[in-house]
């Protein structure tokens, strides 16, 4: 195994790395991508070369890594903090200091850091090991009294603030931390695969030297004697320099020894690890992986297909995802462009960093119900591919029958002008352009994206001569214009307005709302279009609508009060409801 003096620490959804290219600090964002920077850090002691003296290098060593700490504390905990949430003093610190202020408020921090931790370690303990002092006990007694309670406040501190959720997860961080350096200096590849089967007590750690510090106090304090409560709280401040010297050495043989002797120091120290390290998750660790990577100067290696087929797999069924292991692949066949058996038939293949990244972000919007037609970017529709997006309703099967309907009432001779109506994507009037080649179609619609995706979709499908798009709100322009056509075809917003809350999650949140929303009964739009109608239809003209399941009765009635013939309805196949046709006659 080889040995090596990478190190680190856990932060908020996080965690720093030291190695011997520098320092690197990755953290988990909310929108869970993973953010790391890096720095070339020059330890104090090869900064100041008279600082690196043993047993008072520790020191040192200890105020620049709780200085370096709180600052990546801060990094990682700035991801998390909306700027309204800045305190009074934190704003009036940045108007006065400027760019200096997060320097100050590192050094306040660990002032009152330092403070607490005398209080909370020295000035309690000495003070209750002094209500012994009655029972006529030795010095050296009395110093193991305190020693004793110490490390019993420690310990109950640790189990304490480890039931905190934020807490538990840091913990779980360094956990990951020490997996990972473990598999590192074990030779083997860092995938989370390999680091899981890692232990997550490692004698290179924070909490081994706090516990040896303590082990040590207790035996420097023992030499002291016993005076008053300042005294002894004066001399144990003074003492910190060479108790933290004398730790820190003991630490570094730890790390390079493998004797029985140093398991048996190393012992209690990692025992206690029970409470400052947890289980990491698998998120986790991938974290962890990245902060060493970077910190060595590893070259990141993306993972595997069949990798992030499980991990894709295991992140859309725990949000409940019908189909989530086809979703997995058709995002991931989308991300690499390529199709879905090259997908299933090649999971050893390695993706690239970046690759990985697309591919986890397009994962975690379809975990929050995004549709995946949106998330690809197409769809089919008449056996034709078109693209969409956010803003353009998606074609339905259901609506495939409105266009087999009125394909059904044009020859193929016939050279007929054709309105598609609330146009959406273009999909209605492109598949009657596509598969009727003498028509000409106008694509109607209100709104931008609209325009620029069935703009698109025309280009897609060379229909540029025969299919142009008007933007108008329903008929005002082409009656402006004076312009007639053969066939309206339209499928417009019909679901009542006080249904829209009860549709599906990835239709009421992601599809645009005035697409759907038909008015107070869900026949506001029938209403204007067919009065409209009747001024740009030419005599014997077909007017075609899509309908809600229950609505066929009452579009059939609006038509006919309107002077429409022929009224037909058509069913889909489960029977209800779905296609409106009429003739319309002067």
């Amino acid at each position: 195994m080889r040995k090596t003096n990478v190190g680190g620490q856990a932060v908020i959804e996080g965690v720093m790395m030291r190695g011997i290219k520098g320092q690197a600090t990755a953290v988990r964002t909310p929108s869970k991508k993973i953010e790391v920077t890096f720095e070339k850090i020059v330890p104090i002691t090869k900064k100041y070369k008279f600082l690196n003296i043993p047993f008072i290098r520790g020191i040192f060593v200890l105020i620049d890594s709780l200085k370096t700490g709180i600052s990546t504390l801060n990094y990682s905990a700035s991801f998390f903090e909306d700027e309204e949430e800045e305190s009074k003093f934190e704003k009036w610190i940045s108007k006065k200091l400027g760019d200096k202020s997060n320097d100050v408020l590192v050094s306040l921090t660990l002032l009152l850091s330092f403070g607490l931790s005398i209080a909370l370690f020295v000035a309690i303990p000495t003070f209750i090991a002094s209500l012994f002092r009655f029972l006529n006990l030795t010095p050296i007694i009395l110093n193991l009294i305190e020693s004793i309670i110490r490390i019993f406040i420690l310990i109950m501190y640790m189990y304490l603030i480890s039931k905190m959720d934020d807490i538990y997860r840091l913990y779980q961080y360094h956990g990951a931390e020490h997996k990972t350096i473990y598999c590192y200096e074990a030779e083997e590849e860092l995938t989370v695969e390999n680091v899981k089967k890692f232990s997550r007590f490692h004698p290179r750690c924070g909490t081994n030297f706090m516990f040896l510090t303590m082990f040590i106090s207790i035996i420097i304090f023992s030499l002291t004697g016993w005076g008053s409560i300042i005294e002894r709280i004066i001399l144990r401040i003074v003492l910190i320099p060479l108790v933290s010297g004398i730790t820190y050495e003991l630490l570094r043989w730890l790390g390079k020894s493998s004797s029985i002797m140093s398991r048996i120091i190393a012992y209690p120290g990692i025992m206690l690890q029970n409470l400052t390290t947890k289980e990491p998750d698998d998120d986790q660790i991938e974290v962890a992986i990245m902060a060493l990577m970077k910190a060595e100067g590893i070259e990141a290696k993306g993972k595997k297909i069949g990798e992030l087929i499980e991990k894709g797999i295991s992140i859309l069924k725990e949000k409940d995802i019908e189909n989530y292991r086809l979703d997995t692949q058709l995002i991931l066949a989308h991300v690499l462009k390529k199709d879905k058996l090259y997908i299933m038939t090649n999971r050893d293949v390695s993706v690239s960093v970046e690759n990985e990244e697309k591919f986890l972000q397009l994962i975690e919007k379809r975990a929050n119900k995004m549709p995946l037609k949106y998330i690809l970017g197409e769809t089919e529709f008449m056996g034709l591919d078109f693209i969409i997006k956010e803003g353009v309703l998606i074609p339905r099967n259901d609506t495939e029958i409105l266009v087999e309907e009125v394909l059904k009432l044009i020859n193929d001779e016939e050279e007929l002008e054709v309105c598609d109506l609330c146009s959406g994507s273009g999909a209605i009037g492109i598949a009657l352009a596509y598969y009727k080649k003498n028509i000409r179609v106008d694509e109607i619609d209100f709104y931008d994206i609209p325009e620029e995706i069935t703009k698109k979709n025309i280009i897609k499908h060379n229909l540029e001569d025969r299919v142009k798009f008007i933007k108008s709100d329903l008929l005002k322009e082409v009656i402006k214009d004076n312009k007639k056509y053969d066939i309206l075809v339209s499928n417009p917003p019909y679901i009542k307005k006080e249904e829209i809350n009860n549709l599906m999650e990835d239709v009421k949140d992601y599809e645009p709302h005035t697409a759907l929303d038909g008015g107070k009964d869900g026949l506001f739009f029938y209403k204007r279009i067919i009065e409209e109608s009747k001024e740009v239809l030419k005599k014997n003209a077909i007017i075609a609508f899509e309908i809600g399941y229950d609505q066929g009765e009452e579009v059939s009635k609006l038509l006919d009060d309107n002077g429409f013939k022929n009224i037909k309805i058509v069913k889909d196949l489960a029977g209800l409801d779905r296609v409106v046709l009429a003739d319309f006659k002067y």
